[in-house]
């Protein structure tokens, strides 16, 4: 039994650059803001050897203090210069690792892969608690390291202003964004210390600091994903939320852009966050870019008029994305579908399941914002069509057929209890993109096979 996950980025580095970072004991702590500690115990030279061992502890509260007290030292199990470095720390019945991989890319970069592993009788049920604190957000390590080895960005290039990326997407797409060399920022109304990213505050009545921004002689960006997350229940306090929180701010930042384009401005591109509607678990009707949401059938009650408020408060030029739910390796819906899984139940609404895994979101917008002509709107959702049923089997293949049916309202009284959003898992949308094919984009994860694989845990 036992917990993996692999993950991979581009760095806008040399592998000897990268190589001097991962050899180096020091630099850890700084690239990686997941580790607690990670000291030499006894090493033969200045640099990691094989043999070399070290005290790497994950900044995790509970599990932090536990490892500490009880496990060994790590011992560097492998070093191939330029290629690998892995340690292991062995633990009761088994043992906690990574192995960190780079390789050059084309343009003279690196691609840097991490897997974490758990194995040992504690593995599977606590593979969260073990060593997920241990694979977070391979961007931000890449974002750092960026920082830490180069010169800084190029300053020719234009700005990416993404508001809303402090959220779950938005940080991944900016750390993204920084690792290969990119320019972005975060606009956020609370900015946080010991991010990897820089940021801005702004706010809908406050929007001096954002103003310098937007005459960035280069020109810039705007990826708009402000709003308040979409899950809990869409009660109609919730929907008076949502859209406090998308349509004033769209609304000020495309104000915000107007003046500033009044005084010389570039805006290259703007890419503006939305939603694919839930429908009737029933449903069989397609969802493509040719399809307008329209708040009398696009339910729960007020979700169409909210996304079709929400890109209506955007400029005409923008390009709308239109965002099935988000597969990631620490989403709220991966952990409930795979709850789920485990319990070898279910549902007895088997609707279809627009989805997409984060990786490919990502590479989504970026595919839009290097495009020379892209499309008004996007439907993000991978190309396979897919029932609930096949993702919560997907999640834990090895455990055959689910033949407890949980019954639509028992599931509804489920999720109106933990203040998620029914709809999210009983609805039906038959989405699927008509131009991202013609667009040149090549999924990652085009299936749910693949990207279950990715995120489970």
């Amino acid at each position: 039994m036992g917990f993996s996950r692999t993950q991979t980025i581009d760095v806008a580095l040399t592998t000897s650059q990268v190589w001097d970072l991962l050899t180096d004991p020091g630099a850890w702590l700084q690239f990686d803001d997941q580790l607690q500690q990670f000291a030499p115990v006894d090493m033969a030279g200045e640099r990691l050897q094989v043999g070399d061992t070290v005290k790497v502890v994950p900044k995790a509260l509970i599990r932090g203090f536990v490892h500490a007290a009880t496990a060994p030292p790590a011992v560097i199990v492998s070093v191939k210069p330029e290629r690998e470095i892995a340690w292991r720390q062995d633990q009761p019945g088994g043992f906690t690792g990574q192995r960190w991989q780079i390789a050059s890319t084309e343009d003279g970069g690196t691609r840097l892969t991490r897997h974490t592993q758990a194995i040992g009788p504690f593995a599977a049920p606590f593979g969260a608690t073990l060593a997920a604190p241990l694979s977070g957000d391979l961007g931000a390590v890449g974002a750092r390291m960026f920082q830490m080895a180069s010169d800084g960005p190029d300053t020719s290039q234009p700005l990416t202003l993404v508001s809303g990326g402090s959220g779950y997407l938005g940080s991944r797409l900016v750390t993204r964004m920084l690792a290969e060399g990119k320019r972005a920022i975060v606009l956020t109304r609370s900015p946080k210390a010991g991010v990897p990213y820089p940021q801005v505050r702004w706010s809908v009545d406050d929007l001096g600091p954002l103003h310098e921004q937007l005459l960035d002689p280069a020109g810039f960006n705007i990826i708009n994903l402000a709003g308040k997350r979409i899950g809990p229940k869409f009660s109609d306090k919730e929907v008076e939320a949502q859209e406090a929180s998308r349509i004033p701010p769209t609304r000020a930042l495309r104000d915000a852009v107007e003046a500033a384009q009044a005084e010389g401005g570039i805006l290259h591109r703007w890419i503006q966050g939305s939603a694919i509607p839930l429908w009737d678990a029933k449903s069989t009707e397609e969802f493509t870019e040719d399809t307008a949401p329209t708040a009398d059938t696009d339910g729960p009650n007020g979700m169409g008029q909210l996304v079709a408020d929400w890109e209506a408060s955007a400029p005409d030029e923008a390009i709308i994305v239109r965002t099935a739910i988000v597969l990631g390796q620490q989403t709220e819906i991966v952990m409930g579908l795979g709850a789920m899984a485990l319990s070898k139940t279910r549902p007895s609404v088997d609707g279809y399941l627009p989805w997409i895994h984060e990786d490919d979101w990502i590479g989504i917008v970026r595919h839009l914002l290097d495009m020379q002509n892209p499309p008004a709107r996007v439907i993000a959702a991978a190309p396979q069509l897919t029932h609930l049923s096949e993702a919560i089997n997907a999640l834990a293949p090895g455990l055959g057929i689910r033949h407890i049916p949980v019954p639509a309202p028992l599931l509804n009284i489920g999720m109106n209890i933990i203040r998620m959003e029914p709809g999210l898992l009983m609805g039906s949308t038959k989405a699927r993109s008509i131009v991202l094919d013609d667009a040149g984009y090549q999924f990652r994860y085009p299936t749910i096979a693949a990207a279950a694989d990715s995120v489970r845990i």
